[in-house]
């Protein structure tokens, strides 16, 4: 098997991870806050009875939908990026353009991951957890360690096809 052929398999498989997450992020996690903000505004205004705990879960499911669109959003290139300009640019201006801000995700992400995965042992010690229902938080900080790896991985493979751009001139969509 060639090196490019393994590295369109691997970058197949981040991908679909990558949508998994977005469908379980867009099908379960979105829809559950939506039903859960919607019973307790019902019980709080019509029976005086509000769930005391709703915001807290609410904010916990509200973290987990934007972490599990995180590679999404990249693959579908709808992060932010000056899209005037980037439209009028030639392919080489494109190409330095997108090894800067790809450089600059990935030194975001892979120290977001990095102290993640160096906060999960301190957490686990301490017994984390939130304030009102004492929901352990290391549960949180894996998946924003996981998440924050499949991202650098997926902007390993895409800086490397940003850099081939550049020194071919041909920029790839």
């Amino acid at each position: 098997m060639s090196t490019m052929a393994g590295i369109n398999i691997v970058e197949r498989g981040l991908v679909r991870l990558a949508v998994l997450c977005h469908l379980l992020a867009a099908l379960i996690v979105l829809p559950a806050i939506v039903a859960l903000i919607g019973i307790d505004v019902t019980l709080r205004y019509a029976f005086s009875a509000p769930l005391f705990w709703a915001q807290e879960v609410c904010g916990l499911l509200l973290f987990v939908s934007i972490v599990l669109g995180l590679s999404y959003a990249w693959i579908q290139k709808v992060h932010v990026r000056m899209e005037m300009l980037y439209e009028m640019a030639t392919p080489r201006f494109k190409s330095i353009g997108d090894i800067l801000t790809i450089s600059c995700g990935l030194l975001t992400f892979a120290m977001l991951g990095w102290q993640s995965w160096n906060d999960i042992p301190y957490m686990l010690t301490i017994g984390e957890s939130s304030e009102e229902l004492g929901v352990l938080l290391w549960p949180f900080r894996f998946l924003l360690g996981a998440i924050s790896t499949l991202l650098c991985m997926q902007l390993i493979l895409y800086f490397f096809a940003a850099v081939q751009s550049l020194i071919t001139g041909r920029h790839s969509e």
